[in-house]
Order: structure tokens, then sequence, then C-alpha cells
């Protein structure tokens, strides 16, 4: 079943402080929303794009902090987006956002895409906030 092309985001009131954003692409929509709960659940704000080219065009309008792309991914995968976004801000000289990428097995291509950080399918929640945390740190938060 394709997921739908039309992203989601979190407008819980609960997320209506500052915390940062964090783009979540992948074409497989129960993973996306998985990661995003758990995104969520740590205190960020989670946005979904279940296209690598919705994910591009969300980066381009929301400027996340962090995102976090499938690098398997039909059409526009997961390479082509970590590309395009690093161009396009270094372009517009503005530093580019962290970039995580998720693969089940292609750690060297992740990155060599220039990725920076890995995420291996499958993943654990663990995994998930220390790389939050890592990149991202909340008030409160070590590094």
């Amino acid at each position: 079943m394709d997921a739908p092309d039309t992203p989601h985001a979190n407008t819980d009131a609960s997320t209506s402080r500052a915390s940062p954003l964090v783009l979540i692409v992948d074409d497989e929509a129960p993973i996306a929303e998985a990661l995003a709960l758990m995104v969520e659940e740590a205190g960020y704000t989670a946005l979904t794009a279940f296209r690598g080219r919705v994910g591009l065009e969300l980066a381009r309008e929301r400027q996340p902090a962090l995102i976090i792309t499938d690098m398997m991914m039909p059409q526009y995968d997961g390479a082509s987006l970590i590309a395009a976004v690093r161009a396009e801000n270094e372009a517009a000289h503005r530093p580019a956002p962290r970039i995580i990428a998720m693969t089940a097995g292609g750690l060297r291509h992740a990155e060599a895409a220039g990725a920076d950080a890995v995420l291996s399918k499958p993943f654990t929640i663990d995994e998930v906030e220390a790389l939050l945390r890592r990149f991202l740190p909340l008030d409160g938060q070590e590094r």
C-alpha cells in the first residue's frame, strides 16, 4: 500500500512550546509514524513525509533542525535528498540541518552520501533518543 504524499505534523497542544523540528522521510508509513512518535515522546516536534521529493520541499519550507531519512526510497532516495539539502543550504549560505540516514545495511552508502550519523534498521527507542540528544540536546540534557 502506498503512503499518502501529504506530510503529517503533530499539532497537539502539548508541543506548543518551541521544540526543535525533526523531519522524518520514509516511504514506509508505519516506520515513519513510529519514528515520529518516538521523536515526539522525546520532546521534539516531528514532521513526516512519505516521499523523498515531498521531504525536500518540506526541508525548504520548514528548515528543520534535523532530518532523519531512509536511504532506500523509490524515485528520489535518501542520497538524493541529502545532496539536495546540503547543496541548497550551502548556496543560501546557511548551515544545513543535521542528517541521520536510516538503512538496513547500506552503511557505506549512507556515509558516502554525507549523513552525519547512521541509524541501522531495525532500531531501538534508546538509539533514536541518543541520536536526538547528540544533535539536538533539549534544555537540561547532556550531549
